[in-house]
């Protein structure tokens, strides 16, 4: 209903916040669920309910295209860390054991590795609309299977193109690191130059000129 309701929650900032209030702060019992580190734990425990709630907002993405600011590949990543443990994020069932085994000094976030590179996760068909309700079709008729991710690993099963705004958009963002990089290569470069007393100054036509960017 957050979701569907309040588009701040359809941000990737927002999304973060609401896992961790509803979820994890609320006291979802992940480890219990998913099964992490318990080699006895039963199978009758298991239950896929945060798989099933992604599902729920990944089914929404494809009604809505343009009202997530987050894309599939978000959505994927925090399914895998889920099964991981490579981040403290989803470990331990309540808020008490986590503080008691100290998670937050001895383990990292998963938002810190999404938060570190966000244009790599972010819907480039994103528009923000501040007070838009979804009213998504609950029918059968329209899920549809998450390929992407439940048959990614099958090899019969041929995988579905990417979009191809969406592989413009990751061959732009490529393109503009490529460029910041070299950037900072030049600058680092005539900064070495100016500190050196040795090296005699440049002439005009020497000079390097100034590079802007604009993204």
């Amino acid at each position: 209903a957050m979701l569907m309701l309040d588009s701040y929650y359809r941000t990737i900032k927002g999304f973060e916040a609401l896992i961790e209030k509803e979820w994890i702060s609320f006291g979802h019992r992940f480890a219990l669920r998913v099964g992490h580190g318990n080699d006895n734990h039963a199978d009758a425990d298991r239950s896929p309910i945060f798989l099933q709630f992604i599902d729920c907002v990944w089914q929404m993405s494809k009604q809505f295209p343009t009202a997530f600011e987050f894309n599939e590949r978000f959505l994927i990543t925090i399914l895998d860390h889920l099964y991981s443990c490579r981040f403290g994020t989803f470990l331990y069932n309540c808020e008490s054991a986590r503080e008691k085994q100290k998670v937050t000094e001895r383990t990292v976030s998963l938002w810190s590795l999404i938060n570190s590179n966000k244009d790599k996760y972010k819907n480039p068909f994103y528009t923000k609309e501040i007070n838009r309700v979804l009213y998504p079709v609950a029918s059968m008729r329209h899920l549809e299977l998450w390929v992407n991710y439940y048959i990614r690993w099958n090899p019969r099963i041929k995988q579905q193109q990417p979009n191809p705004v969406e592989q413009r958009y990751v061959e732009l963002l490529a393109l503009r690191d490529e460029y910041i990089q070299r950037l900072e290569e030049l600058q680092l470069a005539g900064s070495a130059k100016l500190s050196d007393p040795s090296t005699p100054p440049s002439g005009p036509a020497q000079r390097m000129p100034h590079v802007h960017t604009h993204f």
